[in-house]
């Protein structure tokens, strides 16, 4: 399920950083203004989002994790926490860069990190948003490349969380 990012074609799965992993269902020609362009229809759990299809802004989409990828955050998430930045100001800084980097095993350090942090100091408003918004697009990539239910990769991931 490796695909270049330019060889992207109906019916592939993405991740996007912001608005999470749809699918894509077409491609669709759309006028904004006097200009027309091509773009996918990516329809997600609550949402559908249009990516274009030249000038893709590739930093913020890819394509579903390899499954070297996904074993490689399946450990990430068992190893040992790293410290977030005592800092507010600087904590933002570097979850956001996570954020916007969106792979896999970046996801599992940013919930293993933050699953830490909430254990020890607690988290703040912003800091439990990006836990829960990153869970959610972690965990159903998870489902989408094991062919299980959103359910059973959870149930993984607590069990996975325990060890």
């Amino acid at each position: 399920m490796s695909k270049k990012p330019d060889s992207l074609t109906k019916g592939d799965w993405i991740v996007h950083a912001y608005y999470g992993i749809g699918q894509i269902t077409k491609v669709e020609t759309k006028a904004i203004g006097d200009e027309k362009a091509r773009y996918y229809r990516v329809d997600a759990r609550n949402s559908t989002y249009f990516v274009p299809v030249k000038n893709t802004d590739f930093e913020r989409i890819r394509p579903l994790s390899s499954d070297y990828k996904f074993r490689k955050a399946k450990k990430i998430l068992k190893s040992d926490p790293e410290n977030l930045p005592e800092n507010h100001n600087d904590r933002r800084k570097y979850i956001s860069e996570f954020v916007a980097n969106s792979e896999m095993d970046a996801a599992a350090e940013l919930i293993r990190d933050l699953l830490f942090r909430k254990e020890v100091h607690g988290l703040n408003d912003y800091e439990a948003k990006v836990l829960e918004n990153t869970e959610i697009i972690f965990l159903r990539e998870w489902a989408i490349l094991q062919d299980i239910t959103e359910e059973e990769a959870y149930e993984r991931y607590q069990k996975l969380l325990e060890e």
